[in-house]
Order: C-alpha cells, then sequence, then structure tokens
C-alpha cells in the first residue's frame, strides 16, 4: 500500500529479551507487576524491568498473548519482553495481537505443545504506515472497540454477582420476591434442607415433572425430517441450534430418540459438573429431537418450569449431582438420582415472581452477551482493513473521536 512499509520486528524495536524468574516467583501483596504466561498479571516484591514494554507470553495455554505496561515490573523467564519501540507501540500490540497467533499456529509441529521461539518474534513482517501519526490513528480506534468491549464485559459480570446473589437468597426463601428479607420465625426444618420458608413444601423432581414421556418409536417413519440436539451442543442456559444437524430417521444416530417440545429443560446425565443444561424454546415450527444422553424434563400444570431450572442450576441442586457423581473417572447421573432430586417448592404465583427477577438478569447478559459479539466482529473486520491499509484512516477525523467520551 502507499506510503506503508514491511520491517522485521528486530528492526522496529531495541530489545527483545526474556523474564529471568520462576513462575511461582510471585509474592502476595508484592509491589510490582509479575508477569508469566497468563491473561492476569501476578506481583513480586522486587522489578527488573522499568520501561514501556510489550510482554509476550511465551508458552502454554495463553501462547501468543501480548501485554501492555509502562513502568516497573518483573517477568517469568518464558515471558519475552520488548522494549525500544521504532513505530507506536500500541499500534503493534494490536498487530501483534492479530497476527503473531497465525505465525505460532504456522510453527507449531503437529501434536507438540505451542511456544515461542525467538525467531518467531524477531523475524516476523510488521506491515506499518510510515506516518507515526497514522499508526496512532489506527491504534486509538482499535482501543476504543476494545475499551467498549470491556466496559461491556463488566457490566456482565456485574450482572452475573447480582444474579448469583438474587439466586442464592430467592430460591432458599430468604428472600421474598419483593426484595425483603424473611425472619426467623417465618422459617421451620426441613431434615434436608434445614431452614425452609413456612408455605413452602420439599418436592421430589418426580413429583413436579414428567420425565422422558414421549420418545421416538423404533418404527418410526424412515422419512420422518427432524432437527437434531446432541449433548456438545448444549452449555449452561444455551443451546447452539446451528450446531444441529437435520435427520431423516433412517440416517440418525441411535441416540437421537428423547422427543422435546417448547419448555422442556434437558440435563445431561453424562458430565453433569459441565452444567450441559438448558431450556428448550425454539419459534420455528420445526420438529426436535435431543440424544438420549439427556433427561428431558416437562413440567406439571401449576408448576413453574423457569423456576426449577433455576433451582436445578444453583447450590441446592449442585450439592445433589456431585454427591451422586464423587470418584467416579466418568462422572455421570442415573435414573433414580434425577427422579430423587429434591427442590424447595413456593406457591405457583410465588414461583412466577422469583422465576421473573432472575429471568430479567439473564435476559440482561445475553443481550450484552450479543453486543460483545457485534463489537468482536467490528474490532475483526476494522483488524483486517486497517493493519493491512485496505482502509486508510482519516487521521485529523479519528483523533476528533478519541477526544469524545465512550
Amino acid at each position: 500500500m502507499e506510503n506503508w512499509e514491511t520491517d522485521k520486528l528486530m528492526n522496529l524495536v531495541s530489545s527483545i529479551s526474556t523474564g529471568k524468574l520462576d513462575a511461582n516467583a510471585m509474592v502476595e501483596g508484592g509491589q510490582y507487576r509479575f508477569y508469566t504466561c497468563a491473561k492476569d498479571f501476578y506481583h513480586i516484591d522486587n522489578y527488573a524491568f522499568d520501561d514501556e514494554a510489550l510482554l509476550v507470553s511465551g508458552n502454554g495455554e495463553y501462547v501468543g498473548y501480548v501485554h501492555y505496561y509502562k513502568g516497573k515490573f518483573n517477568a517469568y523467564q518464558r515471558v519475552y519482553v520488548l522494549t525500544g519501540f521504532g513505530i507506536n507501540v500500541k499500534y503493534l500490540e494490536h498487530y501483534l495481537n492479530r497476527y503473531l497467533p497465525i505465525r505460532i499456529n504456522k510453527e507449531v509441529s503437529q501434536n507438540n505443545i505451542p511456544y515461542i521461539r525467538l525467531s518467531t518474534l524477531s523475524k516476523m513482517d510488521i506491515h506499518y504506515p510510515s506516518s507515526l501519526p497514522e499508526q496512532a490513528a489506527i491504534a486509538a480506534l482499535l482501543s476504543r472497540v476494545d475499551a467498549a468491549i470491556e466496559a461491556v464485559q463488566r457490566s456482565i459480570a456485574a450482572a452475573e454477582r447480582l444474579k448469583k446473589s438474587l439466586m442464592q437468597n430467592l430460591l432458599t426463601g430468604k428472600m421474598k420476591p419483593d426484595g425483603t428479607f424473611r425472619t426467623d420465625d417465618e422459617f421451620y426444618t426441613d431434615e434436608k434442607f434445614g431452614r425452609v420458608p413456612k408455605g413452602w413444601e420439599v418436592k421430589k423432581v418426580k413429583d413436579v415433572f414428567s420425565i422422558n414421556s414421549d420418545s421416538l418409536p423404533s418404527k418410526t417413519d424412515s422419512n420422518y425430517k427432524f432437527k437434531y440436539i446432541t449433548i456438545e451442543s448444549v452449555s449452561t442456559e444455551k443451546i447452539n441450534f446451528n450446531d444441529c444437524l437435520e435427520f431423516n430417521f433412517k440416517d440418525a444416530p441411535g441416540r437421537a430418540r428423547r422427543s422435546i417440545k417448547n419448555g422442556d429443560i434437558l440435563i445431561s446425565g453424562v458430565r453433569p459438573n459441565l452444567k450441559a443444561f438448558a431450556i428448550f424454546n425454539n419459534p420455528n415450527n420445526e420438529n426436535w429431537i435431543c440424544s438420549t444422553g439427556f433427561y428431558v424434563l416437562t413440567a406439571n400444570k401449576q408448576e413453574s418450569n423457569l423456576f426449577y431450572y433455576y433451582q436445578i442450576l444453583s447450590e441446592i441442586c449442585d450439592k445433589q449431582f456431585y454427591s451422586w457423581v464423587a470418584g467416579s473417572n466418568y462422572p455421570a447421573i442415573g435414573d433414580r438420582d434425577i427422579r430423587q432430586m429434591k427442590f424447595l417448592c413456593p406457591k405457583y404465583d410465588e414461583q412466577i415472581k422469583i422465576a421473573e427477577k432472575i429471568k430479567s438478569i439473564s435476559d440482561y447478559q445475553q443481550a450484552k452477551q450479543q453486543k460483545i459479539a457485534t463489537l468482536e466482529r467490528l474490532k475483526k473486520s476494522l483488524m483486517q482493513n486497517l493493519l493491512t491499509g485496505k482502509v486508510r484512516v482519516k487521521v485529523e477525523e479519528i483523533e476528533k473521536i478519541m477526544e469524545e467520551k465512550i
């Protein structure tokens, strides 16, 4: 591109060194930052660097991850420390975050743990605009998107803390739906759960739900078409419908048998510690089947499936799941276990009010997750265009934008 240059990284920095310490050299409450190959930094009582630097994780799960820091710090011996920059340091940070993983993947031999050699960094080609103001404008624009993503992530984390608190208090009856707390004289003692609100009952799953009430018989028409939900396509509160394939009965996997309908709760009977639990809701008028690895729970009349679903996700049922699978090499829950699982059960009207309060937080989190996905797509598009010069920024306009508050 016009007015763009390409050079090796080693020619754009004055130093590429590594830390000297073991990863366990961290000191809780230490005065200085200590960078290892993790995403987060730790602390230590002494420093070896006092500079503006990019720190690159040299191995491990986050190999290639790039930190920026300016000040006194120390580093693990497998962390590369880049200092003395001949181009805009933030531009280089974004460039490495975008293209270093690609370079690492090309160099990794099959079945080897990925790591970075010095030459991986030093001989990496860096493409950049000749103009320092243009470098700074590109970096500022990408950093602005990063800041927006981080702000949304913080709001999701805050909502998760609120949701956890509400679940702990509302689902156990400590808090009423109006936000006030029950007094001691509003509880009775249950042998299993201890303090239970007066007017609430302790029930088993079999008393509240129909379990696996409908399955495809072996004589099903061979051309019957359906979408199939596997264990792998379900995670906590989410079904990835894009992963669900369509089959004719004659061509479907043998485990594709459980019939499901809107409102049903899916609970994975295998590896329940991974919480492959979700409520099935799909607006399309299609036939859906799930794996026999799921238990399909259909709520009885005057029972809120959403209220009990949140109990399944809470500590109330968590403790029961773990008591069943403790010590197992392949954690699983059996039919008898799921039927005997116990709930705390208020009256139907209170179930609805509690579920709606928790659901409002879940809906907020999902909306924020969608916003993050939109911002991530925007960032990817910007990086593909701005870091290659396909789209040139108007420096003065970007500088004006950067002066505005997010």
